[in-house]
Order: structure tokens, then sequence, then C-alpha cells
């Protein structure tokens, strides 16, 4: 059991730092295009704070996915094995 535990650790890490990369080149474009039309004002900013707020469950949405996986799989194995 602590082997999954690490490996699905492992999956998480993996994944939100893939998340985060995707994330970054997101807002990376978000940036440059509001660089050239900064007559989009403060609509932008708005879109921006909206932005970083997704990013930010996205990624832990990520990182929580495989480890939640493996504690269901876990905890259906352990109640099939005590019936």
């Amino acid at each position: 059991m602590g082997s999954e535990k690490v490996v699905a650790f492992a999956v998480s890490w993996n994944a939100m730092v893939l998340q985060a990369l995707r994330v970054q080149q997101a807002l990376y474009f978000s940036f440059v295009r509001s660089l050239w039309s900064p007559w989009l004002g403060s609509r932008a900013s708005s879109r921006t704070t909206a932005q970083l707020q997704g990013a930010a469950l996205g990624i832990l949405n990520k990182g929580l996915g495989p480890v939640h996986r493996t504690a269901t799989a876990n905890a259906r194995r352990l109640t099939r094995r005590a019936h």
C-alpha cells in the first residue's frame, strides 16, 4: 500500500506540473494579447483575474485526481476483503 501512495503522489505531481505549464502558456498569450489591445481596459484585467482563479483550481484538480482515484480504489479493495 505504501508504494501505491508514492506512485499516486508522483502521478499527481506530474499532472500538476503539466497543468501549470499549460496555464503559464495560456496566461502568457493572454498577456501578449493585452499588450496588443490596450483599449480593452478593465475588462481585460477582470478576465485575467478569472483566468488566474480558474488556473489555480485547475492545477489543484489535476493534482488531486490521481490521489483520489488511488484512495477510492484502495477503499473498495479493502472493503471487499473485509466481507
